[in-house]
C-alpha cells in the first residue's frame, strides 16, 4: 500500500490553515479539496486491502484450525486402534502363558510322581540292600524320623515308605506320610512334597496331621508361585482349622497374596 507523502499532509495542513483565516483563493481551495478526495479514496483502498488480507488470514487460520483438529481426530483414532490392537495381542500372549504354565505344572506334577516311583522301586526291598533296616515297627518309625531331623533325607524316605509298606494298619502311618512330605520339602522339592502331602488329606482326612499337610500343601504351592492354587489350600486350613497355628500362617500368607497376586514376580497368571 501506498502511505501519503509527507509533503502533501504539510499541504493540507498549511490549507486548512489558510482557509480557517479566509486567505486562500478559490483555486487553492479546490486544490485542497482534490488532496482531501485523494486521500479519503486511498484510506478507502487501505481499508479495503486490509479486509482482504484479514479474509486471506481468517481463512488460513480456518484452513490450519481444521487440519488440526482433523490430524488430531485421525491420530485418536489411530491411538485407538493400536491400543486394541495391543490389548488383543496382551490377552493372547497372557492366555498363552496361562496355557504354558498349567502344562508346566501338569508336567512338574507327573515328574514328581515318577521320581516318586522310581525312588520307591529303589527302595522296595530295604533289607536286601541295607541289612540294618530294623525289623521292629517302632525302632522303624523312630529311625525314619531320626534320619529326617538329621538331614538325611533320601534315607528317610527309604525308612518312612518301608514302614508304609509293612505297617499299613499302624496309628502313626498318617505321621510317616507327612515324613515323606517333609523330606522333599527340606530339599525344595516342592511338587514331589505337594504329591506326599496331599496323601496325608485324602488318604487320613481325621488326622491330626491334616493342618499341617494343607499348611505345607500351600507353602509349596506358593513357593512355586501358583498362589491359585496355594489360595484354595490356605482358605480352607483357615475356615476348617482356625484354633490351629498353621492357620494364623495361611491368614498371613492369604494376605500377602492378596496383595501380589498381580506381581508376576510373586505369581504366575
Amino acid at each position: 500500500m501506498r502511505a501519503l507523502r509527507p509533503l502533501t499532509l504539510r499541504a493540507l495542513a498549511l490549507a486548512l490553515a489558510l482557509a480557517a483565516t479566509g486567505c486562500m483563493t478559490r483555486a487553492e481551495g479546490d486544490a485542497v479539496k482534490a488532496d482531501v478526495e485523494a486521500l479519503k479514496k486511498q484510506l478507502a483502498e487501505q481499508a479495503t486491502k486490509a479486509e482482504i488480507e484479514r479474509a486471506k488470514l481468517q481463512k488460513v487460520m480456518e484452513q490450519a484450525t481444521g487440519l488440526l483438529t482433523r490430524n488430531n481426530a485421525d491420530v485418536g483414532v489411530q491411538v485407538e486402534r493400536m491400543q486394541t490392537r495391543l490389548d488383543r495381542i496382551g490377552g493372547d500372549v497372557e492366555e498363552r502363558l496361562k496355557k504354558v504354565d498349567d502344562l508346566d505344572k501338569k508336567f512338574s506334577d507327573f515328574k514328581a510322581k515318577v521320581d516318586i516311583k522310581l525312588e520307591g522301586l529303589s527302595g522296595s526291598s530295604p533289607q536286601a540292600k541295607n541289612p540294618a533296616t530294623p525289623t521292629d515297627k517302632d525302632e522303624l518309625f523312630r529311625q525314619a524320623a531320626a534320619k529326617l531331623a538329621a538331614g538325611d533325607h533320601p534315607e528317610a524316605r527309604r525308612l518312612a515308605r518301608s514302614f508304609l509298606e509293612r505297617f499299613p494298619s499302624d496309628p502313626r502311618v498318617d505321621r510317616a506320610q507327612l515324613m515323606l512330605g517333609d523330606s522333599y520339602y527340606a530339599e525344595q522339592k516342592f511338587a514331589p512334597a505337594i504329591v506326599e502331602y496331599k496323601k496325608v488329606i485324602e488318604q487320613y482326612p481325621k488326622s491330626a496331621q491334616v493342618p499341617e499337610a494343607l499348611n505345607k500343601v500351600g507353602m509349596s504351592f506358593y513357593q512355586l508361585k501358583y498362589c491359585s492354587d496355594a489360595e484354595l489350600f490356605f482358605s480352607q486350613l483357615a475356615k476348617k482349622y482356625k484354633k490351629t497355628p498353621q492357620a494364623a500362617n495361611a491368614t498371613r500368607v492369604l494376605g500377602l497374596i492378596k496383595k501380589y497376586k498381580k506381581n508376576r514376580e510373586i505369581c504366575r497368571p
